[in-house]
C-alpha cells in the first residue's frame, strides 16, 4: 500500500482531471491527468513528475497532453510503489488500457475510492444515480474531482471509518492506467474480490472495483492513512457504507 506520508497529502493534491465535458464546470482543455501524477513528488519522484508537467497544457481528446505522443514515455514508467508484489499483472504495461487503446501505459493497483456508485446500469448493487461521470461522488475519488475538491472536513462519517485507497487486479479491469484519470478509481458496488472467470476486463460497469491476490481479502487505506485489511467475507452492506465519506452510516470496520 501506498506509504503514509503519501496519503496524508491526498486531500491536499490528489485531483484527477477527466477528458470529458461533464461536471458543473468543466475546464476549456482537459488533460486527463490522474491524482497519481499529482503525488508523485511525494513518492520520491519529482523527475517524472517534471516529465509530465509540460502535457497538462492541451486536451487529451485531441491528442494533446497526456495523449501527446511526447507523453508516451512518462506514461509507461513503472514503479513499485504502485504495484503490489502479490500481483504479475500489476508489474506489467498494458496497451488495452480504456481510452489509451494501442498506447503503452503502466498500471496501478492502487485505486482512490469513488464510494459505492452503480455504475451504469451494473449487475451490482450501489448508490444511485451513477456519479462517476458527473461527479458527487460519495467517495473521495472521482474522474473530476479537479471541479470538487475533496478534504478532511468533507468526511463526516469519521476518518478511521472511511475508505481512501483500494487494491485492484488490473488483469480483471482494463481501467487501470497508473497515470491516467479514468484508470485510478473503482467502486464498492461490487463485492469485494469479485472476480469473473474467465476475467472480463472491459465490462467496466461490473469489474471497476475492488479485488487483489492476497488469500481472504484485500488492504484499503483510510482517511486517516491507516491501512486495514479487508475480508472478503465482509457483510456487503458494511463495505459499501465504509465507502462512503458523509452517508451517515454506523459502520464499524469489521
Amino acid at each position: 500500500m501506498l506509504p503514509y506520508t503519501v496519503t496524508t497529502t491526498c486531500f491536499r493534491c490528489c485531483r484527477s482531471v477527466g477528458p470529458w465535458p461533464d461536471g458543473p464546470s468543466p475546464a476549456p482543455e482537459r488533460n486527463g491527468k490522474g491524482w497519481i501524477v499529482s503525488i508523485l513528488p511525494h513518492l520520491e519522484q519529482q523527475a517524472l513528475y517534471d516529465e509530465f508537467v509540460p502535457f497538462f497544457a492541451g486536451d487529451f481528446f485531441t491528442g494533446y497532453a497526456l495523449k501527446s505522443l511526447g507523453c508516451r514515455e512518462p506514461l509507461k514508467q513503472q514503479l513499485p510503489v504502485l504495484q503490489c508484489p502479490t500481483d504479475p499483472s500489476a508489474w506489467q504495461t498494458s496497451k488495452s488500457q480504456f481510452e489509451l487503446w494501442g498506447i503503452e501505459a503502466a498500471l496501478t493497483s492502487y485505486k482512490g475510492v469513488c464510494g459505492d456508485s452503480r455504475l451504469a446500469g451494473s449487475m451490482h448493487p450501489g448508490s444511485l444515480p451513477d456519479c462517476h461521470i458527473h461527479g458527487g461522488c460519495n467517495g473521495l475519488f472521482f474522474r473530476v474531482s479537479y471541479q470538487q475538491p475533496q478534504g478532511l472536513a468533507d468526511v463526516l462519517d469519521g476518518t478511521s471509518t472511511t475508505f481512501l485507497i483500494g487494491e485492484d487486479v488490473p488483469a480483471h479491469n482494463h481501467h487501470s492506467a497508473a497515470y491516467y484519470a479514468n484508470g485510478d478509481w473503482a467502486s464498492c458496488h461490487a463485492p469485494l474480490n469479485y472476480f469473473p472467470s474467465p476475467p472480463t476486463p472491459d465490462d467496466w460497469p461490473n469489474v471497476v472495483s475492488f479485488r487483489s491476490r492476497h488469500p481472504g481479502g484485500a488492504h484499503f487505506c483510510l482517511a486517516d492513512a491507516s491501512v486495514v485489511f479487508i475480508n472478503q467475507a465482509v457483510d456487503h452492506g458494511v463495505y459499501r457504507a465504509l465507502s462512503t465519506k458523509n452517508g451517515g452510516e454506523s459502520a464499524t470496520l469489521p
